[in-house]
């Protein structure tokens, strides 16, 4: 029995390798070699832009402003939405590592598959670009997937923007197209 336990604990299993060399990768945004894919895994620093908070603030204007968003659940097509503001389409997705945007989609065993192009502003989202609450400017990825956010510094769509009061609210008034 005793030698059977020392054998376990001899050779960790892979799954345990893959956990020991994911902790060794925290904070490492150099990277290293995967030891079972041989491919440079680290971890990524995606800031908060200015333009994603500009794309932020064009679909709060839609939900707001247009005939076709009825209530905040619904689902709109980035395609539709961009289609004055196309440079948008490039970043605005990254507002999902805030919790700002959330995808359509649905769990297929256990995993949640993204439905393309489909979004809806959040709850969070909707609290910030009101102004209502700050966020960290930076998450923390892994593998394409939010593995935390550092908190400080954190800011405000106004800091964020760059923006008084008065600049903000012309932002969203109704007729002025967001560049």
């Amino acid at each position: 029995m005793e030698n059977e336990n020392s054998r376990v604990n001899a050779f960790p299993t892979d799954k345990l390798k893959i956990t020991e060399f994911r902790e060794s990768i925290k904070g490492d945004f150099e990277g290293k070699i995967c030891p079972t894919c041989n491919r440079l895994a680290r971890e990524e620093k995606v800031e908060l832009s200015k333009a994603n908070c500009l794309a932020l603030l064009h679909i709060l204007k839609y939900y707001r402003y247009s005939e076709n968003a009825h209530t905040i659940l619904d689902y709109f097509d980035e395609q539709e939405i961009f289609c004055e503001n196309e440079k948008f389409l490039q970043d605005f997705a990254k507002l999902e590592f805030w919790d700002l945007i959330e995808a359509k989609g649905e769990l297929v065993d256990g995993a949640f598959i993204k439905e393309p192009k489909m979004y809806r502003i959040s709850e969070n989202g909707i609290k910030f670009a009101q102004r209502e609450i700050a966020v960290p400017l930076n998450a923390i990825l892994y593998d394409g997937k939010v593995e935390g956010h550092q908190l400080q510094p954190y800011a405000t769509i106004n800091e964020i923007l760059g923006v008084n009061t008065d600049e903000y609210e012309s932002l969203l008034d109704p007729d002025y197209l967001i560049q």
